[in-house]
């Protein structure tokens, strides 16, 4: 399996409560590719009025989608974070990032309670998951009388609304509706009315995969 956020947040709150004392503050979740790294855990470390005491920001649990993983090893994965995070939040000084105090809680969690918590895991013996399909975006390409040329990327709920715009406008000459996955359509904002960014004729072209705008040649 491949952990999702959800997955990572609903696990948390579930091993916070059963193994933390749910003592633990709901952290950030993140996802990554990492082939080496299954797990990192990160803090930032800001100084208290209190003398000796430092307060805890931007808390964040990753972990790699890069491998197939049994569900086990994510939940292994994930505890191990939790042991970093346990130790931060309460201020503890181990030996080592893996030090006395990690490997003591490690090995409570695995002795008491079955867990396959390890210091390293060989990434070896895991298969590469499958890439995640690329998001498919609905994008409006438009051509004017004047021969400007715009492109949209439109909320599908939207688009019979915004066809009608399009069929009353007159300064529109030509439209055409393109199904893409290309990721430079990733800082368009989505739009629920007829909105649209003008573009240069070869971006236009690149969209509607080499259509031209109509009285064009």
């Amino acid at each position: 399996m491949k952990p999702t956020l959800q997955y990572i947040s609903r696990q948390f709150a579930e091993f916070n409560d059963a193994y933390f004392n749910g003592e633990l503050p709901l952290p950030a979740f993140a996802l990554g590719r990492a082939r080496t790294v299954l797990g990192q855990f990160s803090c930032r470390r800001l100084r208290s009025w209190f003398p000796g005491r430092r307060k805890l920001s931007g808390c964040t649990i990753r972990m790699s989608t890069y491998y197939d993983l049994p569900e086990r090893e994510c939940q292994n994965v994930l505890l191990h974070e939790m042991i970093h995070y346990y130790i931060a939040y309460k201020g503890i000084r181990d030996t080592s990032p893996h030090g006395r105090v990690f490997r003591s809680m490690m090995e409570h969690l695995n002795n008491a309670h079955g867990w396959g918590i390890t210091v390293r895991t060989d990434t070896r013996r895991w298969a590469k998951a499958e890439p995640a399909r690329p998001r498919q975006r609905l994008v409006l390409a438009l051509t004017m009388a004047d021969g400007r040329c715009f492109l949209s990327v439109v909320n599908r709920k939207y688009c019979a609304a915004i066809e009608r715009e399009v069929l009353r406008n007159k300064a529109i000459a030509s439209h055409r509706w393109v199904l893409t996955a290309d990721e430079s359509f990733s800082d368009y904002p989505t739009v629920r009315t007829l909105r649209a960014r003008r573009v240069s004729r070869e971006t236009y072209l690149k969209a509607t995969g080499g259509a031209p705008p109509k009285g064009t040649t």
